[in-house]
């Protein structure tokens, strides 16, 4: 269970039994969906006797309801829950509004398909949350994240960054140890593409904040029906993370880098900049000079962003900086 959409605007229930539209809240199969979206971390928090608030990217189920309602979590025998609710006499069950077998769905309020849900502590082990990299550079794994939950890293060869400038074709890293804070952006290098070795472990508080964080996060990223919950990237103000010459760097982010082309990635992080910035920015300053795609040669033929991703032949490129059979071209 995903909260895509945060906006309790959209979340529209009225008095009527089992009205209510769910649909920015999505169910999902596939658990290598599911291990690397922080979406799907659910917080069961108390408030009082049997009624429990559910938080997760930046809301909860008391805030996407208005202000309206707690759930109620009723026990079975075999060891899982019905999740229910009421508001002015009126009861709702948390539902699946579509059939299991599909990879995708989204919640209902229908209490003739109302299903049992079985909380799953996450953990380290198989029940895991992991980072998937975005990048692969000389020295490793990158990957940024936006969590609603505190977490520390959980396996071997990870580190977090922040950065703490950013101002024409440089920025500085600083690494952040121990708990990472709820809602901080960050930068994690791990050792591995695999995210069941990439793991963190997230925890209900702790952490001390990133002083001067430049970084920016997105929670949702949601083009669902009415539950559009999206940031439009601009390419002014804002850099993704990429790679320049072997290392790390935030780069202008290409179609391929966004949510359909236009919106940030959801539970991601992106560099905040002044207008006027670099394209490319890197450590050391020293901008697009080097740039390579991944695994590509200077005499491979080919046009690729800056990330490495090739632009497909019979595709007409946005205007931007690219890279042509190993040489940096602009196309305006």
């Amino acid at each position: 269970m995903s909260i895509q959409d945060n906006d309790p605007n959209h979340y529209k229930v009225s008095t009527t039994a089992g009205d209510a539209n769910l649909a920015g809240i999505r169910t999902y199969s596939s658990w290598s969906d599911v291990c690397t979206m922080p979406s799907c971390v659910i917080y069961v928090k108390r408030v009082s006797g049997n009624q429990y608030d559910f938080e997760a990217q930046g809301s909860s189920l008391y805030k996407l309801s208005g202000n309206r309602f707690y759930a109620t979590l009723t026990p079975q025998s075999d060891g899982s829950y019905i999740a229910s609710g009421s508001y002015k006499g009126v009861n709702l069950k948390l539902s699946e509004w579509h059939v299991s077998e599909r990879a995708e769905s989204w919640l209902g309020t229908n209490d003739n398909s109302a299903k049992y849900w079985i909380p799953v502590p996450v953990n380290t082990g198989d029940n895991y949350l992991g980072i998937k990299p975005d990048v692969h550079t000389d020295d490793g794994y990158y990957g940024t994240i936006y969590a609603g939950f505190a977490f520390k890293l959980a396996s071997s060869g990870m580190k977090a960054y922040y950065i703490s400038e950013a101002s024409g074709s440089k920025i500085t890293l600083k690494e952040l140890s121990g708990t990472i804070p709820a809602a901080t952006p960050v930068i994690i290098k791990c050792a591995s593409n695999d995210p069941a070795k990439n793991k963190i472990e997230p925890v209900t508080s702790g952490g001390t904040a990133a002083t001067g964080n430049k970084l920016k996060g997105v929670y949702c990223a949601s083009t669902v029906r009415s539950f559009v919950t999206v940031t439009q990237y601009n390419p002014s103000t804002m850099r993704v993370i990429g790679k320049s010459g072997g290392k790390i760097a935030f780069v202008k982010a290409s179609e391929a880098d966004l949510k359909d082309g236009k919106y940030l990635k959801a539970n991601k992080a992106y560099l905040s900049v002044p207008s006027g910035s670099a394209d490319v920015m890197t450590e050391s300053g020293t901008g697009i000079t080097t740039i390579m795609a991944e695994g590509i040669s200077k005499d491979k033929e080919g046009l690729f962003t800056l990330t490495g991703i090739r632009i497909p032949d019979n595709v007409i490129p946005q205007p931007g900086i690219y890279i042509k059979d190993g040489k940096k071209i602009v196309i305006k």
